[in-house]
């Protein structure tokens, strides 16, 4: 890892694509891409079209996950490969290589997803507010931690891939573990909790679409709103209500995005296994 000439702390913006976060990035120290900043891709990925602009050869090692939807995906890994995003820049040797050819167009500009691992020893902030995020250096970190609400979360590593986990507690009491997914829009839950939540997915009122992903992978997912609210199970004080929720078949109990983290400044403090949500 190195540090560049630029300070720190300096913020970054960012830009929806959706409600997906992009930032700037660079490749091997020459070639400008946006990657798409995900807490939930799990591993660092470059698009097979960067990685051949960019000199990132695959490395002949690949590596296999699982997707939320219990699918298994594996993806060829590539030589060490330079990533600087605002002062930081890492050499990663663990880096997948993916096939764009599935995704809508709007993704055409799309260069790679930047993951917790690359964040492994650099906490950072997304400050929804304002339209950054932000590099922590100890200083600041602890700032953040004066003025917000600490959480703590299980990170959960497989390999290359760093996953964050976080109690939540949901409308009855229930407290899950729930996947911390910036991918995400709204909440989703696994569909066993669904009739205990009050909620019939064959119901007229629910919403339900079919489809396919873009590994191929087909899907059922029913949409809704819950009755009652959301919170950290540690921090009721940062209670969502009435969330919207995706019911879908999935190896986790739930994951929490976009619409819940939005709210705040949350800043991902790996290393620490834990989360400060700034209000």
């Amino acid at each position: 890892m190195r540090v560049l000439a630029s300070p720190l702390v300096h913020p970054v913006g960012f830009e929806y694509l959706h409600h997906l976060v992009t930032v700037p990035v660079t490749i091997n120290g020459s070639v400008d891409s946006t990657f798409v900043l995900d807490s939930g891709i799990g591993l660092t990925l470059v698009s097979a079209a960067l990685a051949d602009a960019a000199g990132c050869a695959p490395s002949g090692a690949t590596f296999s996950g699982r997707r939320m939807s219990g699918q298994q995906v594996e993806v060829a890994l590539a030589t060490p490969t330079t990533i600087a995003f605002g002062a930081l820049e890492r050499t990663e040797g663990r880096v997948g290589i993916f096939d764009t050819s599935g995704f809508p167009p709007e993704f055409a500009a799309i260069g790679g997803f930047l993951s917790l691992a690359y964040f492994d020893e650099t906490p950072f902030t997304v400050d929804y507010t304002q339209g950054v995020v932000q590099l922590e250096t100890a200083e600041t970190l602890a700032a953040r931690v004066a003025a917000g609400h600490s959480v703590e979360v299980r990170i959960e590593r497989d390999g290359p891939s760093v996953t964050c986990l976080m109690p939540l507690t949901i409308p009855g009491g229930c407290e899950l573990e729930v996947e911390v997914d910036m991918g995400s829009g709204e909440l989703i839950l696994d569909e066993r909790l669904a009739a205990g939540l009050g909620i019939e997915l064959d119901d007229p009122r629910v919403r339900r679409v079919e489809g396919t992903d873009e590994t191929g992978h087909t899907y059922v997912r029913a949409f809704t709103n819950l009755s009652g609210s959301i919170h950290p199970t540690s921090a009721p004080e940062l209670a969502q209500d009435d969330p919207a929720v995706m019911f879908q078949r999935i190896i986790y109990d739930g994951l929490v995005g976009d619409e819940f983290l939005r709210r705040f400044a949350v800043t991902f403090d790996v290393g620490g296994g834990r989360l400060i949500f700034g209000v």
